[in-house]
């Protein structure tokens, strides 16, 4: 059975927020999804991967037509809306690209907001999920391990670990663009989760007047993050219920929104119930996937609406600086891309030259046996020396094939010579990938590698 590695889905570079939303997977139901996934014939592998700029499946499949067409019908069994036609994933990757992709992916050299911090986090809970439900086998559960560590070194040994950029962050940044220094402006938060609480964060280390208004449904939340040690703490207002949050939402010179609600939290008819003539000019940011913001909201007088696409504003400041970062994120990227390939061949040769020492250890033994049976007055000393003798011999019939095999890059060739191997000495052929007399872990075989930059339309 071949092997064939392969991520299908959607991502903010070809599909607008309105349309990723209807793909979402909310963390709780990710368990959930995967458990479907195992449920189809030819997915192998599978792991989710879902946030504010994609919902992708990464996946080993025994056929990649076939796998492909899986992963399509369970996208259609998730979406929250029935025009399937037009909604199906439109981003396919296979093979080398697929571990390319995950590596930039984790780097944050894929994310909207370049080097955006939360992506490393989502990445170790997809590859934690896949494996509590037992998901994710040696390959994926390798490529994420190798990912984890690329996004690792490209924020520890290079300048975007001191960028600390996220979604967040960027809101904020955005917001400044539009109004300003946020130090005096009134700002209400809703939804406190990690994203809520680093925008409160970063609105308290301006210092100012402004009041910053917290809301969230579990008001317990609220009361821990208080507790945490923050900078001009004097300057949040809370104890308010969370349905009070149209009338103090429409008053705020900024409202961050970052709930996970299933429907809008704010909606224009509310909103504009709650708004007068001296109601200030107001920036909504919502930073919601799904929105939690009704897009009728910016149609309001002196109302203005952004969500989580229009932070791409943010990712085009800076050029010259964006473009430097890039190249050496690039590169440690490709160097962990290398490791990948020498883990790749390492499945096929290990096996290959285990089971290949073993095959003429074995006639070896056997023919030490024969020549013992026959001379009944050998000593002891002289059956050492036929030991070391025929030993010294096998290893040097070994020698070459095995530097041939280790030194041996391209995959193909890789794989053409250990199955001549396999053929000229009578071990078991490497169908599937599942050599007998190995480990388990040893004997899933990753076939059809080689082939990059190759795309399923």
């Amino acid at each position: 059975m071949n092997q064939h590695l392969v991520v299908c889905g959607i991502n903010y570079h070809f599909t607008p927020l309105a349309i990723r939303e209807q793909f979402c997977i909310p963390d709780s139901c990710i368990g959930h999804a995967l458990e479907a996934l195992k449920r189809f014939p030819h997915i192998k592998e599978s792991a989710i991967l879902s946030t504010c700029n994609r919902t992708e499946v990464y996946a080993v499949v025994d056929d990649v037509r076939g796998g492909m067409a899986d992963i399509e019908a369970f996208f259609a069994s998730v979406q929250h809306v029935s025009d399937h036609e037009i909604l199906k994933p439109n981003f396919k990757l296979l093979r080398d690209d697929v571990v390319l992709h995950l590596l930039r992916v984790a780097a944050g050299l894929d994310s909207m907001v370049l080097g955006e911090a939360q992506i490393m986090a989502q990445v170790k809970s997809a590859h934690q999920t896949a494996l509590e439900r037992q998901a994710a086998g040696p390959l994926l559960d390798f490529i994420f391990k190798l990912a984890l560590s690329c996004g690792k070194k490209v924020r520890t040994e290079t300048s975007m670990g001191r960028r600390a950029v996220s979604v967040s962050s960027a809101a904020l940044e955005l917001a400044r663009t539009r109004l300003g220094s946020l130090a005096e402006k009134s700002v209400v938060v809703l939804g406190l989760g990690k994203m809520g609480q680093i925008c409160v964060k970063h609105l308290l280390s301006d210092g100012g007047n402004g009041a910053v208004v917290l809301l969230n449904r579990n008001q317990e939340r609220i009361a821990a993050f208080l507790k945490s040690k923050l900078n001009n703490k004097e300057k949040i207002k809370s104890g308010f219920d969370f349905s009070e949050r149209t009338a103090l939402a429409a008053q705020a010179d900024l409202v961050i929104v970052s709930t996970g609600a299933d429907e809008p939290v704010l909606d224009a008819k509310s909103l504009a119930a709650h708004r007068h003539a001296g109601s200030p000019e107001q920036l909504i940011i919502d930073i919601s996937v799904p929105r939690n913001v009704e897009p009728a909201v910016a149609s309001l007088e002196k109302v203005s609406l952004a969500h989580a696409d229009d932070l791409a504003e943010i990712v085009t400041r800076n050029k010259a600086e964006r473009e430097a970062i890039v190249f050496e994120a690039e590169s440690i990227v490709y160097e962990l891309f290398e490791d990948y390939h020498n883990w790749l061949r390492s499945q096929l040769v290990v096996p290959t030259i285990a089971e290949l020492r073993e095959k003429i250890e074995a006639i070896r033994l056997e023919q030490i046996a024969k020549t013992s049976t026959q001379g009944e007055k050998s000593e002891e000393g002289s059956r050492f020396e036929m030991e070391s003798i025929s030993r010294a011999i096998v290893n040097q019939i070994l020698h070459h094939p095995t530097v041939q095999l280790k030194a041996t890059k391209d995959y193909e060739i890789l794989k053409q010579q250990a199955e001549a191997l396999r053929t000229l000495f009578h071990l078991d052929p490497l169908a599937g990938g599942q050599p007998a007399g190995c480990r388990d872990e040893s004997r899933r075989r990753l076939e059809n590698r080689n082939k990059r930059g190759q795309e399923i339309s």
